[in-house]
């Protein structure tokens, strides 16, 4: 692949000159002064995606795989999602940098649209990639961040995912039998934690918020597995950074802990 001197900023300026001519000065410089990438990732569930109903460019999200429930996998994972739609495409892939430009398959959503997506919280390199659709090599035509691939075509660009997007907490041990919990929430009002050390009680064990929008609470916990869950704002979760997790009497996700 061709190499080029411009980053990622300069191609988007390039890429979209016409537009931005059009543009105040002053708005051009806030538009690249404030990255949404400093914001918490919208989160999802993995066997969603065979409900999507429309492509768009590259979306950047955080990702929950039920799959991996007791698998002592992570259930969540930040990353990109790719898309291209055509209900006529028999065969699908994506190829990248991210895989030494050789192809993986994409799959297809219930209503036309292909779908791949790619973990990558640690990755601080931008993305290119090409999708390759009925064996022929082509750009995303929802992306128009590209650049020259030195052959007379086009590589799609993409930002990666970067580790300060969001606070990636869960609990951590303190010392013999006592525990911090922490979820960063910073736009919650309230928030607990239930579980089988407090008999699921939500009045029991209150977090405290700090200033750094993580809820805190440091509980002695005997000896024992357990599980539990937090709740935001009356809406109950799992830890969903403890990749230890599993169902609870209703069938839901809940998470587990195990004080030895």
């Amino acid at each position: 692949m061709k190499k080029t001197k411009y980053n990622l900023l300069n191609k988007r300026m390039y890429m979209t000159a016409g537009t931005l001519k059009k543009i105040p000065l002053l708005s051009i410089i806030l538009l690249f002064s404030f990255s949404p990438y400093q914001k918490e990732l919208k989160t999802e569930y993995y066997y969603n995606l065979q409900y999507l109903k429309e492509s768009s460019s590259p979306r950047q999200m955080t990702m929950i795989d039920i799959d991996n429930l007791g698998r002592n996998k992570p259930t969540l994972n930040n990353g990109t999602l790719f898309t291209y739609k055509n209900r006529e495409v028999m065969k699908a892939a994506i190829a990248g940098n991210f895989s030494s430009w050789q192809p993986r398959a994409m799959k297809r959503s219930k209503f036309g649209v292909w779908y791949y997506f790619l973990p990558g919280e640690n990755n601080d390199r931008t993305i290119s990639y090409k999708f390759i659709i009925n064996g022929i090599w082509t750009p995303d035509p929802m992306n128009q961040i590209r650049e020259n691939d030195g052959s007379g075509s086009y590589v799609s660009l993409a930002d990666p995912v970067t580790p300060f997007m969001s606070k990636q907490l869960t609990y951590r041990a303190l010392g013999k039998n006592t525990i911090e919990f922490r979820i960063y929430k910073p736009g919650a009002r309230f928030i607990s934690i239930v579980g089988d050390f407090n008999n699921w009680n939500p009045e029991n064990d209150l977090l405290t918020q700090h200033k750094d929008g993580v809820w805190r609470l440091t509980k002695r916990i005997p000896r024992g597995t357990y599980r539990y869950k937090f709740i935001v704002d009356g809406e109950w979760v799992p830890d969903l950074y403890n990749i230890k997790s599993a169902s609870d009497d209703n069938g839901d996700i809940c998470s587990i802990l195990t004080i030895e």
